[in-house]
């Protein structure tokens, strides 16, 4: 028998992890390669996933974005239902942002009314991201891992709330997404900490933290690289399938200043600076992209690679 070259040169496999959908819909599996991106050699199960991000509470995309998304973002429900069966997201990010103060302050049940509303409407994989404050965050997770009529990913455990993110989502059935600042040694210990506490390995997303080009992408893409290049040399811990989520790009100033004609169409640009970020992470190994322009959606399905 012939061992295929890339088999020899990574003795580790990453492992396959599957986003369950709802009866009638298509679960997402990522993982299972034995290889980097863009070498011929190796074996590649599966593509990677592309999603949307869904917000929640107060909903001020850049111009550029607000145009190619219709306005249609400020109601949850049918801007998922979009998401999926006009432009084709194979998962969301339901991001219950309005539970922050900043974002609209929702309270925490209706942030799992919201999050029902969602998983009722549609029936592909769904990540929940929580709102980024850690008070409400610490009741919001709970309240969510019970509300969530099937299994999700909670996003996100870090080394402060793995154990309550983790403890729920054991209670409930769900996934976690671990989180760190784009750093390989707190992104192990994320994990690490995660199996310490019984959550399985085939229920863990890696979220390395990704800035957007010219604002840390440079940093993001060694970071996913030298996970991947880890859980490729046998390294359980960070043998697990990496989301990127690519919201940061349209914090830069190129992607959404409209005072600089010079720079050329700004809607244009918006797209481009986030198609841009994610092309970066898939050669990096993503397995998992989450973006916010509709139109990047099918570039990155059509062009994602095995």
């Amino acid at each position: 028998m012939t061992i295929p070259s890339a088999a020899r040169c990574y003795p580790g496999r990453i492992l396959s992890v599957t986003l369950p959908a709802a009866p009638g819909g298509t679960p997402v599996t990522v993982g299972g390669q034995n290889a980097l991106p863009l070498v011929p050699e190796g074996d590649r199960p599966h593509r990677a996933a592309v999603g949307m991000e869904v917000g929640t509470g107060v909903c001020e995309p850049p111009p550029s974005l607000a145009r190619a998304v219709e306005n249609r973002e400020k109601d949850p429900v049918s801007f998922a239902k979009a998401c999926v069966e006009e432009w084709g997201a194979q998962f969301l990010f339901l991001s219950l942002s309005g539970c922050h103060p900043d974002g609209g302050g929702q309270t925490v049940s209706l942030g799992a009314r919201i999050l029902r509303e969602v998983l009722t409407a549609v029936p592909c994989p769904v990540i929940v991201g929580g709102c980024g404050e850690e008070e409400i965050d610490a009741k919001l997770f709970p309240a969510v891992a019970e509300a969530a009529p099937r299994p999700v990913f909670l996003s996100y455990a870090d080394e402060k709330n793995y154990r309550l993110v983790g403890g729920a989502a054991m209670a409930y059935g769900h996934g976690v997404v671990s989180w760190s600042p784009i750093d390989i040694n707190m992104a192990k210990q994320i994990n690490l900490l995660l199996s310490d506490i019984g959550v399985p390995a085939g229920r863990i997303l890696i979220d390395p933290l990704t800035g957007g080009l010219g604002y840390g992408l440079e940093y993001t893409f060694s970071i996913v690289e030298r996970i991947r290049l880890a859980g490729l040399g046998g390294d359980g811990m960070l043998a697990l399938p990496v989301l990127c989520h690519l919201g940061d790009a349209w914090k830069a100033r190129e992607a959404v200043e409209v005072s600089e004609p010079s720079w050329g169409d700004v809607v244009v640009r918006g797209r481009r600076w986030e198609e841009a970020t994610g092309w970066a992470c898939l050669a990096a190994g993503a397995d998992l992209l989450v973006c916010r322009h509709p139109e990047n959606v099918a570039a990155f399905r059509g062009m994602a690679w095995r």
